[in-house]
């Protein structure tokens, strides 16, 4: 059976959400091109997209504090507001300082959901003892946003060929606020914090968001994780030149559209393959990974515009397989986490895009004086240290 007994009735909402989002986010394959026809700089870009960075940096902790102090739905829910009419707004704008307060603001509003999402749903799982719907959860969401995720490109690209880029922020906002109405008509939470006065949640939260970073940084495996994510977010560092890259190599804007839309129906098949896996030893399974990816971003040194259809195959490869890593990494990292914590070492744990800033800027600077192409194969050197963290876990 697709689904295990009451898995609809305890997770539907949460299934809907994501399926709206994959829905929802036909700019993707087009964001950079975007901004590139803007006028700006890969190195502005990266200072636009770092902002997102930062707000983590200041939000993250707190904000996982907040969720696991006051509300993990409230949580949610104030972040897919925020983040909707940030990404509303952003069509509106044409300069640099306004359009990088707006991606300041989403980052807010996406450290409100990162952590409080995931861990309100565990949460009540573990309510109802139902544990054995945890790698469901993870391998379900990801597949539904992926359904979306194959629709919404194509549909972006005929968007794209007969009209305007732009169009694309509003359905991508609007899938944010349609969530945050979803969710709050039907989604339950049985995570219940102790009622406090506001000024002692707020206490606690910086007293919280401390001890979670001390715990994450004495807990071998907690460790392990963060830096296995660091390095291999560090692969990727070069993000913003990708999309460029392969209209550089002769495809067409539109066909971006087909190759996110092909990414994510592999997504869905690497999702479910991910279940025959967990037998495995996580650390051999995600370093297996990375050395494939790392060899692919590699290779990128020695191509030409005659290689594109290996620079395709392989770009889809490398987007699709994180499918596979994500629900067994976030299976076993939960089994590593205390319920009165969980959101905030979750926050903790998404703090490896602080990290990322600096060598996002490095990566842009570097792109507008050497070129896309070298810069992204270099990045993959990172690879070699990210096996080298996950192969110290358990």
């Amino acid at each position: 059976m697709l689904f295990k007994r009451d898995e609809l009735k305890l997770l539907w909402p949460f299934y809907l959400y994501y399926l709206i989002y994959g829905l929802s986010i036909m700019i993707m394959p087009f964001f950079i091109i975007y901004f590139r026809e803007l006028g700006f700089s890969f190195f502005q870009l990266s200072l636009i997209f770092s902002s997102v960075g930062i707000s983590i940096f200041l939000f993250e902790i707190p904000t996982g504090a907040f969720a696991d102090g006051f509300s993990r739905k409230g949580s949610v829910i104030l972040g897919f507001l925020i983040t909707g009419f940030s990404v509303i707004m952003i069509p509106f704008l044409k300069d640099f300082y306004p359009l990088f307060l707006l991606w300041f603001m989403g980052g807010i509003g996406m450290t409100f959901i990162s952590g409080a999402e995931e861990s309100w749903v565990i949460s009540n799982l573990n309510k109802y003892k139902r544990k054995d719907l945890h790698h469901e959860f993870f391998v379900k969401s990801i597949s539904l946003a992926s359904i979306g995720a194959v629709i919404a490109p194509l549909v972006g690209s005929l968007i794209v060929k007969f009209h305007s880029i732009s169009i694309l922020w509003f359905i991508f906002g609007g899938g944010f606020i349609l969530n945050a109405f979803l969710l709050t008509l039907f989604a339950k939470e049985h995570y219940k914090p102790k009622k406090e006065h506001i000024l002692k949640i707020i206490k606690n939260t910086f007293k919280n968001s401390f001890k979670a970073i001390k715990f994450t940084f004495s807990h071998k495996t907690l460790l392990f994780i963060f830096l296995g994510s660091v390095f291999s977010s560090l692969m990727f560092a070069t993000d913003t030149g990708w999309q460029p890259f392969l209209v550089e190599l002769s495809m067409p804007e539109h066909y971006l559209g087909i190759v996110f839309s092909i990414a994510a129906f592999f997504m869905i098949i690497f999702t479910f393959l991910s279940k025959c896996f967990l037998k495995f030893k996580i650390k051999k399974v995600i370093s297996t990974i990375i050395f494939l990816r790392m060899a692919f971003l590699l290779s990128i040194f020695f191509v030409d515009s005659s290689l594109l259809f290996y620079v395709v195959i392989g770009y889809i490869f490398a987007e699709s397989v994180s499918a596979l890593k994500s629900p067994l990494m976030q299976t076993y990292l939960h089994k590593f986490l205390p319920e009165k914590m969980r959101a905030t070492l979750l926050s903790v744990n998404n703090m490896k895009n602080v990290v990322v800033i600096p060598f996002s800027l490095i990566a842009g600077s570097l792109m507008d004086i050497f070129g896309m192409q070298k810069i992204i194969a270099f990045f993959g050197f990172f690879g070699i240290f990210a096996i080298i963290s996950y192969l110290k876990l358990k």
